[in-house]
């Protein structure tokens, strides 16, 4: 069997398996580092110094736990089997159980973590716990995990004291190894090293991987917010937390020098109906930076806010674009019987653009925030002061929290009205799905 590692794989490796100074390594890896390669290596090494003990050694199990039971055996089964040369070195194994038998009552699995539960008493030599921060659903969480049944396998069974008594290189050990999705329970594992001299923690970027090109994870920065590229490509713990438009702060979009609509310019319509608020938010397109310069709400029906903007700005020479809901088509309490919003903008000379029905809202959103800062700092939407409500919807709408299955705007506090409106225009114009700005001729109009 011939192992290749890079320098970060090595390090991590030396650390456990060679120096043995350190048992429970928390590495913080980007997308491309070789985690799964690394993950494998660990286990196969810590096999092989179990098959070195006597037979009558108890609680000789090396685990590694992936998200799912289908990831565990379509990437670690053949990885572990035909790559390391298992399959030849075992007694026998399985792939549709993921186990190996080897020699002297040593086994390895692979398990899902929602079946983590049933590694209740049993002892752990060795645990590798792989994409620690997508552990959700039915197995509990991965704190719960980790404190309730996975270290307690390890300590319980293979402590300093009893390592010793079977003659075994090392205590119970543990590699934890993920990419990071914000500052949860991963986060405080990867800082356990502070308080704990059992724990060291690695931190490698896409830039210590040999196996990506730095140029084409550089091109990615003008395509990917700049938060998600922090945390798949730099392993950034920074995150969003609750806020859905979390690249929005008034330093960089607050900007008091954007000039008002000029003569002829087109004025765009950011349109959110709701009875009594009717939430508005006006920008001029200059380039492709959309440029707020002002919002309104308050009217008490669609038919009041068509005929504001018919007077204050078709009237005068300007193109009005409206982006309303596209919730709009159909017959709504603000519209009189047998319109609808969409035919009375229409009726008074307004053109209103809009998808067939909502795109998903993880796109929009994804869109928006993309608008506001791409991962290599370009800002391409801008707030005049004088837009509050807008400014105000956008710092304060937030996810609904306790709602792990879907992503949902906690609309409790009535504050997503105008951002709703700035979604629904730039999902059209900047969609996440092309990169590109939608040309007029592309536009659906009705």
């Amino acid at each position: 069997m011939s192992i290749t590692l890079h320098e970060g794989q090595s390090n991590i490796i030396r650390d456990m398996f060679v120096d043995r100074s350190v048992r429970y390594a928390a590495v913080c890896a980007s997308r491309g580092f070789g985690k799964s390669y690394l993950a494998a290596c660990a286990a196969v090494l810590a096999v092989q110094e179990l098959v070195a003990l006597p037979a009558d050694v108890p609680n000789k199990n090396v685990c590694l736990i992936c998200p799912t039971y289908q990831q565990a055996v379509d990437i670690y089964y053949p990885l572990i089997a035909y790559q390391f040369g298992m399959e030849e070195f075992c007694d026998k194994s399985s792939q549709h159980s993921g186990t190996f038998w080897f020699p002297n009552n040593v086994i390895l699995k692979l398990w899902s973590y929602e079946a983590s539960e049933r590694l209740r008493g049993s002892g752990q030599y060795f645990a590798v716990l792989d994409e620690v921060t997508t552990w959700r659903g039915a197995g509990g969480s991965f704190k719960d995990s980790w404190e309730s049944v996975i270290q307690p396998c390890i300590n319980t069974r293979w402590s300093p004291e009893r390592s010793a008594e079977y003659g075994a290189p090392s205590p119970g050990r543990a590699l934890v190894i993920s990419t990071p999705k914000g500052r949860d329970y991963f986060y405080d594992m990867f800082n356990f090293e502070a308080v704990d001299d059992n724990w060291k923690s690695y931190h490698y970027t896409y830039k210590d991987s040999p196996y990506l090109d730095s140029e084409e994870i550089e091109r990615t920065k003008h395509t990917i917010d700049f938060f998600k590229f922090k945390r798949e490509y730099e392993a950034s713990f920074d995150d969003s937390g609750n806020s859905v438009f979390y690249n929005f702060n008034r330093k960089d979009h607050v900007d008091k020098s954007i000039l008002d609509f000029q003569p002829g310019e087109t004025v765009y319509a950011c349109i959110d109906f709701n009875v009594a608020i009717m939430a508005c938010s006006l920008f001029a397109l200059r380039g492709n930076q959309m440029q707020f310069i002002e919002d309104f709400q308050g009217h008490p029906d669609t038919e009041s806010l068509a005929k504001t903007l018919q007077k204050r700005f078709a009237q005068k020479g300007h193109d009005v674009k409206c982006f309303p809901d596209p919730s709009g088509r159909a017959r709504k309490s603000s519209a009189s019987v047998g319109r609808t919003d969409f035919s009375i903008l229409q009726s008074h000379g307004l053109e209103t653009i809009a998808r067939k029905k909502a795109p998903a809202l993880i796109d929009s959103v994804a869109a928006v925030n993309r608008q506001l800062k791409t991962a290599s700092g370009h800002v391409n939407m801008l707030f005049h002061p004088r837009c509050k409500h807008t400014i105000k919807s956008m710092e304060r709408t937030s996810w609904k929290e306790n709602n792990p299955d879907s992503a949902m705007i906690d609309k409790g506090a009535g504050e997503e009205h105008h951002s709703d409106g700035v979604r629904y225009a730039t999902e059209y114009l900047f969609p996440v799905t092309s990169g590109r700005k939608v040309r007029s001729k592309q536009s659906h109009n009705f």
